[in-house]
């Protein structure tokens, strides 16, 4: 297998991944700034959307190759693999997040470690478990879709999706 054949499978792996998440996160997003307009609040995603689709694609593709997931695929039933697979990305997901927070405030200050206290201080817990809620949902359908069309056989449930009938 030539290196342009691997780079054309993880591209399209990790498109079809990222796709998923842009929509998902679009719907969510969508929903922030309906519910923001009602407090007449201008609230735009579309960049923090796509960025963090891609992003996280990537982890999640990453996460897919680690011998937890491989081992709670192969030892459990489904809905078993899904709900510990997706505590296991949660887990990951959430010191993402706030290392996302002391990124941005280590942009603003130029000091780690101001950036570390002020992201841990003004770090809104709501918002965050909000997030790592969304994310949770998105990574559980994504789980639950993976399981099935693997045990079906590759490509097999995506096909029985789009049939007619």
């Amino acid at each position: 297998m030539g290196i342009l054949s691997v780079v054309k499978r993880e591209a399209l792996h990790t498109g079809v991944v990222a796709l998923y998440l842009f929509f998902c996160f679009g719907i969510f997003a969508t929903l922030k700034k309906l519910f923001l307009a009602t407090y007449q609040i201008e609230f735009s995603a579309l960049v923090p959307v796509v960025i963090g689709a891609l992003a996280l694609a990537k982890v999640v593709l990453v996460l897919d190759m680690t011998s937890v997931a491989t081992r709670l695929d192969a030892e459990n039933p489904i809905w078993v693999a899904t709900l510990y697979k997706t505590l296991f990305y949660c887990g990951v997901t959430a010191p993402v997040l706030f290392a996302e927070r002391a990124w941005h405030a280590y942009r603003e200050t130029g000091v780690l470690g101001e950036a570390v206290l002020e992201a841990w201080t003004q770090t809104d817990r709501n918002v965050v478990l909000a997030k790592v809620i969304v994310v949770g949902l998105v990574f559980a359908c994504y789980h639950l879709y993976r399981g099935i069309d693997h045990r079906l056989g590759q490509g097999v449930l995506r096909r029985m999706i789009f049939s007619r009938g």
